[in-house]
C-alpha cells in the first residue's frame, strides 16, 4: 500500500477527514470494519461504497482519535480487505454527526456484487488446492522410486 506523512501531522483538536480507500474495498466487508474502527476510536461520520469501485469515508473527532482511526482503515493483516491507497483530506468539522453508520446501496446489487467476489475467492482457493495436489503427487512419486531404490 502506498504510504504517506500523516496529514493530521501537528493538528489538535476536533477536525474533518474524508478518505478514500483504492484496492479490494468493496464487496469483503470493509464498510463494517470501518464503522468497527469508528467506534473503537469514538469518531462520528460514515462510509459508503462510490460507484468507481472505492470507497468514501467523513469522520470527525479529536485529531488523536481521528489518526488511529486512518492508522486502523487501511486494515493491515486483514486476509480478505487489501487498502492499496488511502488519500486523506483534512477540514473543519460541521458538527452534522452524533454517530458513525455504514451507508448501504441497492441491496440486490449489493448481493451480486458479493456474490461474484465469492465465487472468485473460492475459484483462487480451488486452483491453489490444484497445485498442491499436483506437487504432493510429485513428492508421492519420489518417494515411491526412493524405497524402490533402497529396495535393491
Amino acid at each position: 500500500m502506498q504510504e504517506r506523512g500523516s496529514p493530521l501531522a501537528g493538528r489538535t483538536g476536533r477536525l474533518r477527514v474524508h478518505a478514500i480507500a483504492r484496492g479490494r474495498v468493496q464487496g469483503v466487508g470493509y464498510r463494517s470494519y470501518v464503522n468497527g474502527c469508528a467506534g473503537r476510536t469514538g469518531v462520528a461520520g460514515y462510509v459508503r461504497n462510490l460507484p468507481d469501485g472505492t470507497v468514501e469515508m467523513v469522520a470527525e473527532g479529536e485529531a488523536s482519535a481521528l489518526a488511529a482511526f486512518l492508522d486502523e482503515v487501511r486494515a493491515r493483516g486483514e486476509p480478505v480487505i487489501a487498502v492499496e491507497d488511502l488519500t486523506v483530506e483534512v477540514s473543519e468539522p460541521t458538527g452534522e454527526f452524533t454517530g458513525f453508520e455504514a451507508r448501504f446501496g441497492d441491496r440486490q446489487e449489493e448481493l451480486f456484487k458479493r456474490s461474484m467476489l465469492a465465487l472468485d475467492l473460492m475459484k483462487a482457493v480451488l486452483k491453489t488446492e490444484q497445485e498442491i495436489l499436483a506437487e504432493q503427487r510429485k513428492t508421492n512419486t519420489l518417494l515411491e522410486e526412493c524405497v524402490r531404490a533402497g529396495r535393491r
